[in-house]
C-alpha cells in the first residue's frame, strides 16, 4: 500500500509517494474502510471542509489502528512455526489486542465525534449503554432496524472481553493472566480481527447514511454478487430514478 506524503509549501507534483504498509488493497477491511467509506462520504451533505475532517478521522482508524493491528496479526501467524521465547510470543498478542482496541474505542469514537454525533455509550457499562442506546435510537428513527441488537451482540460476543483484557490485565494488572488465556491463541486472534473491523465499518456507515441527501439511500450488494474485480459492499439507491423508468 502506497500513500502520498503531503508536504506543505510544495506543489503536489513534488509530494513524496511512500510505501506505507505491506498490505494489499484487496483486503476486505481496506476496501471498505479506506475506499468505500471515502466514496460514501463524498455523497453526504457535509460541507467540503467537514468532509476533509471526517475523511482524515476515518483514514486514521486504518492508518493508526487497523493496519498496525493487521501487521501484528501477520506476526502472530508467522510466529506459530517459530521457536520464540514465551515473552516474545506473548508480546505479539498483547500488541495486537492493544492496537485493535485503540482502533475501536478511541479512533472510532474520534471519527464519530468529528461527524457531530455522540455514541460514547457504546463503550460504557451495561446500564449506561442501554440508557444511551435508547436515547440514540429515539433521536434517530431512520437508523436501520436491528442496529441496537447488533451493538448488543458485539458487546456479548467480543467487546466486553477485549475491553477487560486491555483494562484489567494489560494496563492495570487487576486480574491474573489465567482468565485471558484465549487471547494468546492464534485462532482467537484471527477470529477477533474480523468482527472488530466489521463493527467499526457498520457504525461508520450507519452514521454517514444519516447525512445522505433526501431520496438517496445505501443498499447492500449481496455477497454472492461481489467479485474480486468488484468487491463493493454498498451501492447507491435512488428510488426516484427507478420510478422514471
Amino acid at each position: 500500500m502506497w500513500r502520498v506524503n503531503v508536504e506543505g509549501g510544495k506543489p503536489p507534483a513534488q509530494w513524496e509517494v511512500e510505501h506505507f504498509a505491506d498490505v494489499s488493497a484487496t483486503e476486505e477491511f481496506v476496501q471498505q474502510l479506506m475506499l468505500e467509506m471515502s466514496e460514501i462520504l463524498g455523497g453526504t451533505t457535509f460541507s467540503e471542509a467537514e468532509k476533509e475532517n471526517v475523511k482524515h478521522a476515518i483514514m486514521t482508524i486504518s492508518t493508526e489502528g487497523l493496519l498496525p493491528a493487521f501487521e501484528h496479526l501477520k506476526l502472530i501467524r508467522s510466529s506459530v512455526a517459530q521457536q520464540l521465547p514465551v515473552l516474545n510470543r506473548r508480546q505479539h498478542y498483547e500488541d495486537f489486542s492493544r492496537v485493535l482496541w485503540h482502533s475501536y474505542k478511541d479512533l472510532t469514537q474520534t471519527a464519530v465525534s468529528v461527524m457531530g454525533k455522540k455514541v460514547g455509550f457504546i463503550w460504557e457499562d451495561n446500564p449506561k449503554f442501554e440508557a444511551g442506546l435508547r436515547v440514540f435510537m429515539e433521536a434517530h428513527p431512520g437508523v436501520p432496524r436491528g442496529f441496537d441488537d447488533f451493538l448488543r451482540n458485539q458487546r456479548k460476543s467480543w467487546q466486553n472481553e477485549l475491553c477487560d483484557f486491555r483494562n484489567l490485565f494489560l494496563e492495570h494488572r487487576k486480574e491474573g493472566p489465567e482468565r485471558f488465556a484465549d487471547f494468546y491463541e492464534p485462532d482467537n486472534a484471527e477470529a477477533l480481527f474480523d468482527p472488530v473491523w466489521r463493527t467499526i465499518a457498520e457504525i461508520l456507515v450507519v452514521l454517514l447514511a444519516m447525512r445522505l441527501p433526501p431520496g438517496v439511500w445505501l443498499g447492500e450488494v449481496p455477497v454472492a454478487q461481489r467479485t474480486e474485480q468488484n468487491p463493493r459492499r454498498f451501492r447507491w439507491v435512488i428510488p426516484a430514478l427507478h420510478q422514471l423508468k
